[in-house]
């Protein structure tokens, strides 16, 4: 599988039940690599969800079993980002009882953004889910225009909020321009984080004291996220979840 050639800060998230999501899932672990359930839930055209799809009409109960199955299927998955997910995602009380069982599980959330009426934030971080949100689609078009106006965006992103996240898939045209253009990033000033680092190090700056200069940086703590001192020096953090091909990994 043409993915296993990216960095291993790059998340494969993975789609459950399918034919090789257990063994995909093993392998990424295996070197490293962060690895994800990506969770099927409704989208409001009701588009074929495969496996272990989320439905809005779901009993809490339900949402549960459903969801522990997943992620039975996708073994070693640290945390989930939503496969669709337009209508589920904007209804609060199936999302309440989603990331309840996230947070049982000890696992974090990203939201793949599928929708403006998203819900998955705010009832994450009110039930206590770590959570990010995805700021750039990548590969929504597979031509190579497309992925350099995305890839330049997603620098944009990352130095005016200081990160950023990224979904892309694992197309021929994706994973070949990925494996051109991630190796210049550090050069850019940029850091490529895996997803659970990015967790962790926004666990540590939770749970640490610090104080602020005049202009408003962050000073007196070495624990404090820091700007590089490259021409840069915005920290930058992509995730690239990747669905789970049916073929057999090469």
């Amino acid at each position: 599988m043409a993915a296993f050639s990216l960095p291993k800060e790059v998340a494969f998230s993975i789609l459950p039940q399918t034919p090789l999501s257990e063994h995909i899932a093993q392998k990424a672990s295996q070197e490293g690599r962060p690895v994800m359930l990506h969770m099927p839930m409704q989208a409001t055209n009701n588009k074929f969800m495969g496996p272990l799809g989320l439905h809005t009409d779901m009993f809490p109960a339900a949402i549960t079993f459903t969801l522990r199955k997943a992620i039975k299927s996708v073994p070693n998955a640290i945390g989930i980002n939503n496969h669709m997910g337009s209508a589920f995602t904007g209804q609060e009380d199936a999302m309440q009882a989603l990331m309840k069982e996230v947070k049982r599980q000890g696992l974090f959330f990203v939201d793949s953004r599928t929708t403006v009426s998203t819900k998955a934030q705010d009832v994450a971080e009110r039930i206590g889910v770590p959570n990010a949100s995805r700021h750039i689609f990548l590969d929504h078009r597979r031509d190579k225009a497309f992925l350099t106006k995305q890839f330049k965006k997603m620098k944009q992103v990352a130095n005016q909020t200081g990160h950023v996240v990224v979904i892309g898939h694992p197309h021929p045209e994706t994973i070949a321009f990925l494996k051109q253009h991630l190796p210049d990033l550090d050069e850019e000033g940029f850091n490529l984080l895996s997803v659970a680092d990015y967790f962790a190090a926004q666990e540590e700056h939770d749970n640490t004291p610090y104080a602020s200069d005049s202009s408003g940086s962050c000073a007196a703590n070495k624990n404090c996220p820091q700007k590089r001192e490259s021409h840069r020096g915005e920290q930058f953090i992509a995730t690239f979840p990747t669905e789970t091909l049916t073929s057999s990994p090469k």
